[in-house]
């Protein structure tokens, strides 16, 4: 067969190959077409969707009126070195019972007790050199008195130039006894300040409290600022809590609270005493601080126990009315 001829038949074949993938290719098209339908109402209606009761609620916790919270004493102070040096003798130990003023650790205080010392004959050296200063400005003053008078000077017993002569002597003796006196006011500076470093090796109780925590140890180097002991005072225990800040409406200063410490099985009643003006940044929570009345209770509830503030029934349907009444009626 010749070429031209057997060409011309595999391009006729070629083309019929390529029409039937296009009709197969324009079926599937229209047959996706027919299946294909537009949403209608009836079919939105009928897709499944999450009921409100239940979608997430995070904040259903808050609307029960509960809170978490810690115990915290009435007042706690770290009990820190105002100056450098060597710990000497710590006095006490956690749980000891210390009255305000008494002596719970000192620091040793050699070199101090060594300037202060040298700082105190100083002192006394400067005294000592501003009464011979007052003594040599009296004795200018009666000089110039004898001598500056009018019959003297017209009767020429004196000259002008031993009158000024004498009132010269007068203001330097002035000028010494001032300068004799800003080195006392300087040593008397210097005398005090060394006698504040001696006070301050003494660290001592600054009201009536109880040991909770002992940071050191006699021998152990410590800097001005490094908390030593740890102080908490002996007193009514209250407790800090943390409120939404979509709940804070619901707690405001007097609100009565149940307060249920888990650790101790303790259920206590108390009132709400403060509650903070800003939202924490990092928490984005409320603060606040409620009273725990421990009447009867012969114990002490350890600082840090966790416990959970709970609204008042009274007070949490007293503001559920309060916020049915601030919603519009829409009959």
């Amino acid at each position: 067969m010749p070429r031209i001829v057997r060409q011309q038949m595999i391009s006729r074949a070629s083309i019929g190959v390529l029409g039937l993938v296009l009709l197969a290719s324009l079926g599937g098209v229209f047959a996706a077409r027919r299946t294909w339908r537009r949403p209608t109402p009836e079919n939105v209606a009928a897709t499944p969707r999450l009921s409100e009761g239940e979608r997430p609620n995070s904040s259903r916790t808050s609307e029960t009126g509960d809170f978490l919270g810690v115990v915290i004493a009435e007042v706690s102070v770290n009990l820190a070195a105002l100056i450098d040096g060597r710990v000497a003798d710590v006095k006490v130990h956690v749980g000891s019972e210390v009255r305000q003023g008494e002596l719970v650790a000192t620091l040793e205080a050699r070199s101090v007790r060594q300037e202060l010392t040298i700082a105190e004959a100083e002192l006394l050296s400067a005294r000592a050199e501003q009464s011979v200063a007052r003594v040599a400005l009296e004795q200018a003053k009666e000089r110039l008195q004898r001598r500056d008078t009018s019959q003297q000077v017209l009767t020429g017993a004196i000259s002008e130039e031993e009158l000024s002569t004498a009132r010269y002597e007068q203001r330097m003796a002035a000028a010494q006894l001032e300068v004799a006196s800003s080195k006392v006011q300087e040593r008397e500076a210097r005398v005090a300040q060394l006698s504040q470093r001696v006070a301050e090796t003494f660290i001592r109780a600054p009201f009536d409290g109880v040991i909770a925590s002992r940071f050191i140890h006699p021998g152990a180097l410590v800097q001005a600022g490094t908390p030593l002991i740890h102080l908490v005072r002996r007193g009514a225990p209250q407790a800090r809590f943390a409120i939404p800040a979509s709940q804070v409406r619901r707690v405001s200063v007097g609100t009565a609270v149940q307060v249920t410490v888990p650790e101790q099985g303790l259920v206590l009643q108390g009132k709400v005493t403060q509650v903070a003006p800003e939202v924490d940044v990092a928490s984005l929570m409320v603060f606040a601080l409620t009273s725990l009345e421990l009447e009867g209770q012969q114990f002490a509830l350890p600082a840090g126990s966790v416990v959970r503030v709970s609204l008042v029934e009274g007070e949490r349907l007293g503001h559920a009315d309060a916020r049915v009444r601030s919603e519009p009626h829409n009959p």
